[in-house]
């Protein structure tokens, strides 16, 4: 082989190293780009993560204050009921006591007719009835 022959095959040799050096730092550069893209995502996911956790205890804390006024809603409506139950219970009551009013203002009013007849018939008149 000659010397000219050899230089030639290592120019080859030299271009095709360079062709893959390019190729290979080309690839490098993407995967480096790929990996600061990467980076950002996993960033942005910790952010949102973080919002996401916050957005979790501000629901749990609502959550909280809902139960503590429902309670309080149940105690109030059960405080409600058995004032209704008195309120009811007074109710027939009174209704009792004006009942046994009237049954007496009924006899009372027998009463004054008996009176106002014997008055009349004392004075003469007619009585009633």
């Amino acid at each position: 082989m000659a010397v000219e022959e050899r230089l030639l095959r290592l120019e080859n040799a030299f271009a095709t190293l360079a062709e893959l050096a390019n190729s290979q730092h080309g690839r490098i550069s993407s995967i480096e780009q790929s990996i600061q893209t990467l980076t950002e995502l996993a960033r942005s996911t910790d952010e949102r993560m973080d919002q996401h956790l916050s957005w979790i205890n501000q629901l749990g804390e609502a959550q909280a204050n809902s139960d503590a006024k429902i309670a309080a809603l149940a105690d109030a409506q059960i405080r409600t009921e058995e004032t209704l139950r008195e309120l009811a219970s007074r109710q027939l009551q009174t209704e009792a006591a004006l009942t046994r009013l009237a049954e007496s203002q009924a006899h009372t009013d027998q009463r004054l007719d008996a009176l106002i007849d014997i008055v009349k018939e004392g004075r003469g008149g007619e009585p009633r009835g």
